[in-house]
C-alpha cells in the first residue's frame, strides 16, 4: 500500500515521497486507532472442548476487555487442523478473522496435508509454551516409571500400542523416543485426546502422551499413572512427576499454541493485538485460569521471536521428516 501511494504521489498528484510517506503513515496510525470496530472471528481448527479450544477461549474472553470490542469463537474442525486454518489464510486480512492454532500447521506441511504453514499468514503472538507433555499408562498395567515402558517395548516389539494423531506432535515424539531406545510400538492413529484418553481407559491402547492437563481428571481419579514429563525440568504444578531426563533419556518437548491473521494484515494491526495478547498474559486471573484447567502457565512469545521458532522448527520437521510422516 506504502509502495502504490508514493507511485501515486510522485506520479500523478507531483508530491515528494517524503509527503506521501507521511501520508502513508497518518493512514497507519488512523488504521491503529480505528481498529477495531466490529466483532472479531477467532477460528479454533479443531472441535469444542479440547485444550485449543480452552486457551483460545479464555484468551477471547480477556482479549476483548483489552480491545474493546467482541470476539467469537468459530469451530472449524478437519484434516487434523487444516480446515481451519486454510479458511483464515483466504480470508480478508482486515483484522477481523483470526487463527489459534499450534505447531501442527507445521507437521501438516511436513507430511503433505497442506501445502502452508506459518508462512501463509502473519503470526501475532503466543499465549502458552506447553512443556507439560507427559507419557502415561493405564494404572492397571504394572508399568511405574519410563524405564519399565522402555523394556517391556524391547521385550515386545511391535506389540505394546502407542497412540497417537499420525502426523502430529504426538506421532512425532512417539518416533523420537524409538529411535533413541531402539524400540519398536505399535504405533496407531486413535483420534485427538480424548478419544486417546477413553482407548487407554478402555485398555486399547498401552500408552499415550498428551499435555498433562488433557489427562489430569485421569490422573486425579488414579486411573492413568503419568510416567514422566518429556520435558528438561519438573513441573510446578505437578511437581512430584519425574522428567524423563532425570530417568536416563534425553526427550523433550514443547508446543506454542499462537494467533495468527492472514497475510498482508496491516502492521499496525499486528502490533496492536500483539501488545494486547501480552496484557492478557501478564493478567492473575488469566494465568490462574490456565493452570487450573491445563496445569500449565501462559507465555508470552510476541511476533519476531515467535516466527523465528517457527522457521526453525519446521526446518527441524523438515530434516527429521521420517520421523514425522508415516
Amino acid at each position: 500500500m506504502k509502495k502504490l501511494l508514493s507511485v501515486l504521489c510522485a506520479g500523478i498528484l507531483g508530491v515528494s515521497l517524503t509527503a506521501c510517506d507521511k501520508k502513508t503513515e497518518n493512514i497507519s496510525v488512523q488504521v491503529e486507532n480505528n481498529w477495531p470496530q466490529k466483532t472479531i472471528t477467532l477460528i479454533v481448527p479443531f472441535g469444542a472442548g479440547g485444550d485449543t479450544d480452552f486457551h483460545a477461549r479464555n484468551l477471547a474472553n480477556h482479549l476483548e476487555k483489552e480491545l474493546g470490542a467482541r470476539i467469537i469463537v468459530n469451530n472449524v474442525s478437519g484434516a487434523n487442523g487444516n480446515a481451519g486454518m486454510k479458511q483464515v489464510a483466504s480470508a480478508k486480512p482486515d483484522g477481523y478473522t483470526a487463527l489459534f492454532f499450534h505447531e501442527s500447521m507445521l507437521t501438516n506441511k511436513v507430511v503433505g496435508l497442506s501445502n502452508q504453514a506459518h508462512e501463509a499468514l502473519d503470526p501475532v503472538a503466543a499465549t502458552i509454551v506447553d512443556d507439560s507433555y507427559v507419557i502415561a499408562v493405564n494404572a492397571k498395567s504394572g508399568l511405574k516409571n519410563l524405564n519399565d515402558l522402555v523394556d517391556a517395548a524391547k521385550k515386545r516389539p511391535g506389540e505394546l500400542v502407542y497412540a497417537s494423531s499420525v502426523g502430529g506432535y504426538s506421532y512425532f515424539l512417539g518416533r523420537v523416543l524409538e529411535t533413541q531406545t531402539g524400540i519398536d510400538f505399535n504405533i496407531v492413529d486413535a483420534g485427538g485426546g480424548s478419544d486417546r484418553n477413553a482407548a487407554l481407559l478402555a485398555g486399547k491402547i498401552d500408552t499415550n502422551v498428551n499435555p498433562y492437563g488433557v489427562m489430569k481428571s485421569y490422573f486425579d481419579s488414579g486411573d492413568f499413572l503419568p510416567l514422566a514429563v518429556i520435558s528438561d525440568h519438573r513441573n510446578k504444578l505437578f511437581p512430584n512427576v519425574p522428567t524423563a531426563k532425570e530417568q536416563g533419556f534425553d526427550w523433550t518437548a514443547q508446543r506454542y499454541y499462537f494467533l495468527s491473521f492472514p497475510k498482508g494484515t496491516d502492521q499496525k494491526i499486528i502490533e496492536k493485538m500483539e501488545k494486547a495478547i501480552q496484557a492478557v498474559t501478564e493478567k492473575e486471573e488469566f494465568r490462574k485460569k490456565t493452570e487450573e484447567a491445563y496445569s500449565v502457565s501462559p507465555t508470552f512469545v510476541g511476533s519476531k521471536a515467535l516466527i523465528e521458532h517457527l522457521n526453525n522448527t519446521l526446518k527441524m520437521f523438515e530434516d527429521n521428516k521420517d520421523l514425522v510422516n508415516n
